[in-house]
C-alpha cells in the first residue's frame, strides 16, 4: 500500500480552498487536512507550496474514438484526467451495438486518463425505451441528438425528440441537445446560394446565424419541459440561447444545464476574415464579440454550468448543397489539452475565483454526468486525480495542441497565464513539468454512475 502527501499547497475543494496537505492512499484521497493529525507513515512526499492543489480536469465534451490514445495524451498534458466522448456510430450501426462495443475499443487502444461514453444518436426514428435503458446499463450517463445535420442523416425531429426525452427521463438518462435548425440552415443555404453573392469565407458561418441557435434552443427547452426530461445544452454560443436558458430556469420544471465550449469563449468570427480562416471552421460557428461577451457574462452568473472542448479527433467534411457547388469544407476543432490551461488563465487574468474554474472545468461536468464525487473534486474517497499548478508560471500553448496528433492547433503561441507542475491519476504521477512520465498508459473506461447506486 502506497501512502503519498501532497504537502503545503492551497487545496481547491468544493467548499473553498485552503492551505493544507493532502494524504493518499492506493489512489484514493484519504484526508486533507495537516499532516502533523496523527497521519501514517508517508512512503512519498510531494511539496505544492506556492500551488495550487486542483481535481484533474474534467471535459465534458470530445469526440475521440477515432484516436484514443492520442486524445487522452494530449488530455494529460493540459490537466484533464477525466474525459467524457461521444461514441461514433458506423454507418448504419445503431446507437446500442455502438455502445456496446465501445468501452472495448477504449480498452485496446489504452488511454492516458479515464473515459466515460455518452451515446451520440444518429438513427433518432429507429430508438426505443429498451435501447436507451441498455445504453444505461451499459454506462452511458446521457444520449445526445441532434437538431441539424439532415445532409448526414442524423436530425432528429421534434416528434422523436419528445419520444426520446420522455424515454431517456425513466431511463436516468440525461439529454444532450445540439441546437441548430437543420431545416432553417438548409433554406439559407439555398438562398444564399442561388444569389452566388457569397464568399467561401463566410459561407460557413453566415448559413448558421444566431437565430438558428436560438429557435433550436427554445424548442428544445419546451420538448424538454413538456417530457419531463433533464436536458443539456451543448456549445451554446450566442447571447440568445444564454436568454433562453435563464427564461427557463425561471419556470418550474425539470433540470436545464448548459455547456460553452473554449472557442466560442476565446475566438470570434474576425478568425473567418483570415487568410486562414479555413483552421476556425466548426458547428456552431464563432461569433460576434458581443456574444463572446454574453458568454463570458453568463459564466460569471451561473447560468452557463461547464466548459468543454468539444475536442474532433477527426474533421467532418461538409455535405449537401454546400458540397455540391464545390465547397468541401472540413470543419471541428481540436483542444482537449488547451482546454483547462486557457480557462485558469482567463480566470486569473478576470479576477474570476479559481473555485468557480475548477467548477466549470472539473466539478459540474462530473456531477451532470454520474461520476461525481468520484470525479471533479478533491474529497475524501475521491480518486487521487490532482492537478498541482503554480499560478505565478508562464505556458506557451504548443503548435501541436499537447501532440493530440490532429496538426497545427488554433491555440498554437497563446501565452497562459500559471502552469501545470504535475498530473497525478490516482494518486500516481502521469504527468510532470509538461511531459508524460509514465511508459504504460493506465486509463480507464469510467460507468456512469446511476442515482440508485450513488
Amino acid at each position: 500500500m502506497t501512502v503519498t502527501a501532497v504537502l503545503g499547497g492551497t487545496v481547491v475543494a468544493p467548499d473553498g480552498a485552503t492551505t493544507a496537505d493532502l494524504l493518499i492512499r492506493d489512489g484514493i484521497i484519504a484526508a486533507i487536512g495537516s499532516r502533523r493529525n496523527g497521519w501514517p507513515e508517508i512512503d512519498r512526499e510531494i511539496d505544492a507550496s506556492g500551488c495550487y492543489v486542483l481535481p484533474g480536469g474534467v471535459d465534458p465534451h470530445c469526440h475521440l474514438m477515432a484516436a484514443p490514445g492520442q486524445a487522452t495524451a494530449a488530455a494529460a498534458r493540459g490537466g484533464t484526467t477525466t474525459v467524457l466522448s461521444f461514441t461514433s456510430p458506423a454507418t448504419g450501426e445503431g446507437t446500442v451495438d455502438c455502445m456496446l462495443r465501445s468501452p472495448g475499443e477504449l480498452e485496446r487502444n489504452q488511454p492516458w486518463v479515464d473515459v466515460g461514453l455518452h451515446a451520440a444518436i444518429y438513427d433518432p426514428e429507429k430508438v426505443s425505451e429498451a435501447d436507451l435503458v441498455a445504453v444505461r446499463h451499459a454506462g452511458a450517463g446521457s444520449v445526445k441528438i441532434f437538431l441539424a445535420y439532415a445532409e448526414l442523416g442524423i436530425m432528429c425531429t421534434t416528434s422523436a425528440m419528445f419520444d426520446i426525452m420522455s424515454a431517456a427521463a425513466k431511463a436516468g438518462l440525461l439529454v444532450q441537445v445540439h441546437c441548430e435548425n437543420g431545416s432553417l440552415i438548409e433554406a439559407i443555404e439555398t438562398r444564399m446560394l442561388a444569389g452566388r453573392a457569397y464568399s467561401a469565407a463566410r459561407l460557413f458561418a453566415d448559413t448558421r446565424p444566431a437565430e438558428v441557435e436560438e429557435e433550436a434552443v427554445a424548442r428544445a427547452l419546451a420538448t424538454a419541459r413538456l417530457a419531463g426530461a433533464a436536458c443539456y445544452l451543448v456549445h451554446l454560443s450566442t447571447a440568445g440561447a444564454i436568454d433562453q436558458v435563464r427564461m427557463a430556469r425561471r419556470r418550474s420544471g425539470p433540470p436545464v444545464l448548459a455547456e460553452a465550449c473554449t472557442h466560442h469563449l476565446l475566438l470570434d468570427d474576425s478568425c473567418y476574415g483570415r487568410p486562414d480562416w479555413q483552421r476556425y471552421l466548426v458547428m456552431p460557428p464563432l461569433r460576434a464579440s458581443s456574444h463572446v461577451q454574453a458568454l463570458w457574462a453568463a459564466l460569471g452568473d451561473g447560468t452557463i454550468d461547464t466548459v468543454g472542448s468539444d475536442h474532433c479527433q477527426v474533421k467532418t467534411v461538409t455535405a449537401g448543397q454546400v458540397a455540391g457547388v464545390g465547397h468541401d469544407l472540413a470543419y471541428g476543432l481540436a483542444g482537449v489539452g488547451p482546454r483547462y490551461p486557457l480557462l485558469l488563465s482567463a480566470a486569473i487574468g478576470a479576477g474570476m475565483p479559481v473555485t468557480l474554474a475548477m467548477r466549470l472545468a472539473a466539478e459540474n461536468p462530473a456531477r451532470a454526468f454520474g461520476h461525481y464525487p468520484r470525479k471533479g473534486a478533491l474529497l475524501y474517497g475521491s480518486d487521487a486525480d490532482i492537478v498541482i499548478f503554480d499560478p505565478a508560471g508562464e505556458t506557451t500553448l504548443p503548435n501541436d495542441g499537447f501532440g493530440d496528433g490532429t496538426g497545427d492547433s488554433v491555440y498554437a503561441g497563446i501565452a497562459v497565464r500559471g502552469e501545470i507542475r504535475d498530473v497525478m491519476l490516482r494518486g500516481e504521477i502521469i504527468v510532470s513539468n509538461g511531459t508524460l512520465v509514465n511508459l504504460q498508459p493506465t486509463g480507464r473506461y469510467l460507468r456512469a454512475v446511476t442515482v440508485e447506486e450513488r
